[in-house]
């Protein structure tokens, strides 16, 4: 339960109205803060610190942070664009979810609404003459943040929307998002390899909404499975598109509640999110690296990047534990396991597609490949061999240039030309 909770709450405090509100209701902090300081404030301190000028400070924050916070926003809606435009939609949801445009916006946004609300309070006479030095610390507090997230914005915008930044960005979330689920197979759940292994008399839980299944909070569901002593076979995975009246789960027991709690702690939205899903990282990445070889774009170099960030996302894969494995969190859980061939046809497919002629392309995509067949993991070793197998007879279908096809050949091993 403290683990689902956890998470709900960081899923919160991600928001950006959270962050403008826990700095917009400084002012009213101010105020306790000014009750309970009133006794030790000696009287004239005000006179002492200058505190008398924090109507014209405050007055100079509400109009500066106004004209800051639509200049940033206008940059960074044409930033967003550009690179929904340029390198793939997909990579907009993760530059939303950036700490720093939104902690810098948050500070932005809430000092101004903290400006307005203190200059309200101000002409209330909320606050007595000594206790408006409280007010005024606040206030140079939030000209502190101000200027320091000024400073971050300004170094924040030299990269925001590069196609370096973004393909980095992605990389280092998907390497996060994969190494979580490595350290805990299946969620910490039992392995579910195929549907026969769900009992005849286990009840289906349909989903009530359509959508991709966003988030699965397995701690609360196993908490509620362990009280009504019921089995939860999770068939509908993290990152899968789902229709209402389609599947999520089969649960055996007490169905009706089981159901219920199934259903709540299963996020469904409109989106694909990167958050637990492991897979979607090396999706975008390869729709990065395929619209880079449209013919508009023409950039082999960013392909040859992206199939690089790939395979070092990929060299920290494990299979996941067998079933009856001593580390599983929720033995009463079965999650289906993440499957090495469509973690290679996520990201290689379409490059081994849409690269299919040029040269360049695919002697990295066949360098790339023969190092993940030598992985130490059966399972992604044989997906890694398949892979660069049908990578290598598209692309001399396609290419039209002898010299280009003995390049190739001559850089892919005797085994993948003789399948």
């Amino acid at each position: 339960m403290y683990d689902t909770l956890k998470r709900k709450l960081i899923h919160y405090l991600d928001k950006l109205w959270v962050r403008i509100t826990l700095i917009a209701i400084l002012s009213l902090v101010a105020i306790g803060v000014a009750r309970l300081l009133d006794p030790l404030l000696p009287n004239g301190i005000q006179e002492v610190l200058g505190a008398g000028s924090v109507g014209r400070l405050l007055e100079i924050i509400a109009n500066s942070m106004l004209a800051v916070t639509t200049f940033s926003l206008t940059v960074m809606v044409s930033v967003f664009r550009a690179a929904s435009s340029q390198w793939t939609p997909r990579s907009h949801r993760l530059m939303l979810d950036d700490k720093t445009t939104q902690n810098t916006l948050a500070t932005f946004i809430g000092a101004y609404i903290y400006a307005l609300s203190s200059i309200i309070l101000l002409e209330t006479q909320l606050f007595g003459e000594d206790q408006v030095v409280v007010l005024f610390g606040f206030t140079i507090l939030i000209l502190i943040l101000i200027i320091l997230a000024i400073v971050r914005w300004i170094l924040h915008l030299q990269n925001l929307g590069s196609l370096i930044e973004t393909t980095r960005r992605i990389e280092t979330e998907a390497e996060r998002v994969f190494g979580v689920r490595m350290k805990r197979p299946c969620l910490g759940a039992n392995p579910l390899k195929n549907l026969d292994d769900v009992p005849d008399d286990a009840v289906a839980v349909v989903a009530e909404d359509t959508g991709y299944i966003q988030h699965i909070y397995e701690g609360a569901i196993s908490e509620k499975a362990e009280e009504l002593d019921c089995d939860v076979y999770l068939t509908a995975p993290v990152g899968r598109f789902i229709h209402r009246g389609m599947t999520l789960a089969y649960v055996t027991g007490d169905a009706d509640e089981m159901k219920d709690c199934v259903r709540l702690n299963t996020m469904i939205g409109d989106v694909r999110t990167f958050e637990q899903d492991p897979r979607f990282g090396l999706v975008v990445l390869g729709e990065i690296g395929s619209k880079a070889l449209s013919p508009g774009i023409n950039d082999p170099g960013t392909a040859i990047d992206v199939i690089g960030r790939m395979s070092r996302i990929l060299e920290s894969y494990s299979q996941e534990m067998e079933e009856g494995d001593s580390n599983i969190m929720h033995p009463r859980l079965w999650v289906p396991p993440l499957a090495a061939g469509d973690l290679i046809e996520d990201g290689f497919a379409p490059l081994a597609r849409d690269g299919g002629k040029i040269v360049e392309v695919q002697l990295a995509l066949q360098k790339a490949l023969a190092a993940l067949a030598d992985h130490p993991d059966e399972t992604l070793a044989k997906a890694a061999k398949e892979a660069a197998v049908l990578a290598f007879k598209r692309a001399k279908s396609q290419m039209i240039d002898e010299n280009d096809i003995k390049r190739l050949s001559a850089r892919t091993p005797a085994e993948v030309q003789a399948a």
